[in-house]
This record gives C-alpha cells, structure tokens and sequence, in this order.
C-alpha cells in the first residue's frame, strides 16, 4: 500500500540521516557515500510523491493549499539534500560549512516527514476509495521498478 511505501522512505530517510551525523569520521567527505544514497532516495521519494501522491490527492481532496505546501517543503528538502551529496562528494573542499547545513536539514526533514506521516497519511486514509489508493501504489511501484534506490 502507498502508505507503506511512504513510511519506508521515511525511515530509510531518518537512518541515513542518523548515520551521517553519528559517523566515527570526522570530515564530511567520508559521509559522501551515505548522502549519496540519501540523495537518491529523497529523490525518488519526491518524484513518486509528486507524480502518484499529490495529483490524486488534489483531484480529490481538494486541499489545494496545504498540498502546495508540502510540495515546496519537498523541493527544498530535495535540492539541500543534493546541495549536501554533492559537496560532501567534492574531495576539493575542505571545510564549506557542510555540517552547518548538515545540522539546518534535520529541522526542514523532520518537518517534512512529520506532515507527510499526519496530513497524507490521513487524507490517504480519510479521503480516498479503495481504487484510489490503488492507483496510487500502482503508480508508486512501478516507478520504484523503473529506479532502483
């Protein structure tokens, strides 16, 4: 179901994110591997929210304004966890205020990932037929199939 997949990325999101700042390195380059995987995950989770989550959701919830919202809630978060990957990636920087970013993204994810789990997940549940939700998963699926995470 859609909301699983939601909740997967989530916590697979918060893993990462924890592991990242516990890491026994201290320069942030040895982290570019976990925020690689970060980014790519992130990313697939905005794309299937932005092409099955949020469509259905407008065309029948009607909530215009609180979903405009998460999706630009979305976007940030996508493009400062890239911003992040691929600094962290960039053998040439020393010290470019990675970990103050670092520490500013945990805010804006949990936010993100808290209204998500609230406000979708209870309009998934509340506001949706069962074929509805369906078409959603579908959609969800398949385009984890087209991309591996």
């Amino acid at each position: 179901m859609i909301l699983d997949i939601i909740l997967s990325d989530h916590k697979a999101g918060r893993d990462l994110f924890a592991l990242a700042g516990n890491s026994v390195f201290e320069g942030y380059a040895e982290r570019a591997d976990l925020f690689e995987r970060f980014d790519r995950l992130w990313t697939a989770h905005a794309d299937m929210m932005d092409e099955a989550v949020f469509p259905v959701l407008a065309e029948v919830t009607h909530r215009a304004e609180p979903l405009e919202q998460m999706r630009q809630g979305q976007d940030e978060l996508r493009g400062m966890i890239a911003g992040l990957a691929a600094r962290a990636a960039d053998k040439s920087n020393e010290n470019d205020h990675w970990f103050a970013d670092f520490h500013r993204l945990k805010p804006l994810f949990e936010r993100q990932v808290d209204r998500e789990d609230t406000l979708i997940a209870s309009m998934i549940q509340q506001d949706l037929k069962p074929e509805q939700i369906a078409r959603m998963t579908e959609t969800a699926e398949g385009m984890r199939e087209r991309r591996v995470v």
